[in-house]
């Protein structure tokens, strides 16, 4: 039977399972739709089981029954899906009468679009000049094709134009989260080319309400790269006042929002503003419990970056652990329940902050345990949070006294140096000043020497912002 049918009934919730259920009792009058219900009910039940007894098997085609099953999942949340509003609506039924021959009803809802609708649905509105066109055509509307269609032509132009601009700051977009992605702020790679640059001079170059927020987005993720850590607050503060002035463009663009919340909550822990930080969270809870009902992975998984990850960003960096204890066993429960959620470098920086939290409080192996769990995801997807990773190792395996364990990571870890493979600057002479402190672990030298070392390099490199994070100023003679 069809993988992806199974992977696509996991999925399901149980409102979309009784829409399904609905949907195929109310169409089940002919032989091929009982077969869609039958096998459904049967792939539902035995996927409920923790263990199949045997191969799942059903009588019908299982590539039509997974068509069909998108379908009617199409039907539930229509309204929720990208594009999925008045205009589209407006655009499949002026479709509908064009096609039963009710040509001038047809342009009446065509010229509704173009002309009252919301002014961003560029691609609906050049849909529907497109079919304003076609049926002229069709149906010989001399009047149209020599008065109106030269308007209408320019008209296409300009949202061609407009929409063109979009992509183009979609597209710096993409970059950015690439680059913001993998090496957090500090990458070399993904640089913006000429255009790009020339259209982050000003807002003004930015027409749709969506590109001027990828403006900011953009600007104030460079400005944090250049450690212009006020210039970014501005452009992080702009980003959701713009959402809050384009209410129609915040609630299409929901995931969008929610991460701009977290990016402005990343430029407050940059500039130390923890309590905003925190008040700015605090503030919108009750907005992001409105948003549960989505139940989407993606919405799930904004909500818990939100609600868990970046509260545990904020303890951390602001040395407040010993004041949260209270709040670990929620944090680690509260990631436990939606890891399957959880993107990649997502769950690799939940499960780096639960080692940093369970470390402080020398919690030794619930720290390694999340400390692996880190190593194993991170490793291609958030390279500074496998090297911090690596150094949880080696302080965790130091204070449990796994002497052999010890050495051999840091073995491994002096091979990986060697190829130049590190974060931070201070990396290029780690292994010797670990070297150096687990041969002679009662000599304090060693560990001033360390501590001095990656201070030096994290303010040269402007990386501060790690320093909570890295678990190797909890060495000590022991």
């Amino acid at each position: 039977m069809s993988l992806q049918l199974t992977q696509l009934i996991k999925t399901l919730t149980r409102n979309e399972k009784r829409y399904i259920n609905l949907n195929l009792k109310a169409f089940s009058f002919d032989e091929e739709s009982n077969k869609f219900l039958a096998d459904f009910n049967k792939i539902e039940k035995q996927l409920g089981l923790k263990k199949l007894k045997s191969e799942l098997l059903i009588t019908g085609n299982s590539t039509r029954l997974y068509y069909k099953i998108l379908d009617i999942l199409y039907q539930f949340h229509e309204n929720e899906l990208p594009n999925s509003d008045e205009s589209l609506k407006n655009l499949k039924r002026a479709k509908l009468l064009i096609y039963k021959g009710l040509y001038k009803e047809g342009v009446k809802l065509i010229n509704k679009i173009i002309n009252q609708s919301s002014k961003y649905d560029y691609l609906i509105k050049m849909e529907s000049l497109e079919l304003r066109l076609n049926s002229a055509i069709k149906y010989v509307d001399v009047n149209y094709l020599t008065s109106q269609y030269p308007q209408d032509k320019l008209l296409f132009e300009k949202f061609h134009k407009e929409y063109f601009n979009l992509m183009e700051f979609e597209s710096i977009e993409a970059l950015i989260k690439l680059e913001s992605t993998t090496l957090y702020f500090y990458g070399e790679d993904n640089q913006l080319n000429q255009t790009y640059k020339q259209l982050l001079e000003s807002e003004e170059n930015a027409y749709h309400p969506l590109a001027k927020i990828y403006y900011n987005k953009a600007n104030a993720f460079l400005s944090l790269k250049e450690q212009n850590l006020n210039k970014s607050y501005l452009y992080a503060k702009r980003t959701l006042d713009l959402f809050e002035q384009y209410p129609e463009i915040k609630s299409k663009n929901l995931i969008s929002y929610l991460k701009s919340i977290r990016n402005f909550c990343i430029v407050l822990i940059y500039l130390k503003k923890y309590d905003e930080a925190e008040r700015v969270l605090n503030e919108l809870e009750p907005t992001f419990l409105s948003y549960i009902k989505y139940k989407t992975a993606d919405v799930n998984t904004e909500l818990i970056t939100l609600f868990v990850i970046l509260r545990m960003d904020i303890i951390i960096s602001n040395k407040t652990i010993t004041e949260n204890i209270n709040k670990i066993k929620f944090f680690e429960n509260e990631i436990k329940l939606n890891i399957n959620d959880l993107r990649d470098d997502e769950k690799a920086s939940s499960f780096l902050n639960l080692s940093v939290l369970n470390l402080h409080l020398q919690n030794y192996r619930p720290a390694l345990k999340h400390t692996i769990q880190a190593l194993k995801i991170s490793g291609t997807i958030r390279k500074d949070i496998y090297h911090l990773a690596l150094m949880n190792e080696f302080t965790i395996h130091y204070f449990l006294g796994n002497t052999e364990v010890l050495f051999s990571k840091l073995a491994a870890y002096k091979r990986i140096i060697a190829k130049d493979e590190f974060v931070f600057g201070f990396e290029k002479e780690l292994p010797e000043l670990l070297y150096e402190i687990f041969n002679n672990p009662q000599t304090t030298s060693g560990y001033k020497k360390l501590f001095e070392r990656i201070n030096r390099s994290i303010v040269k490199e402007g990386k501060q912002i790690y320093k909570p994070f890295i678990s190797l100023f909890y060495l000590k003679p022991i």
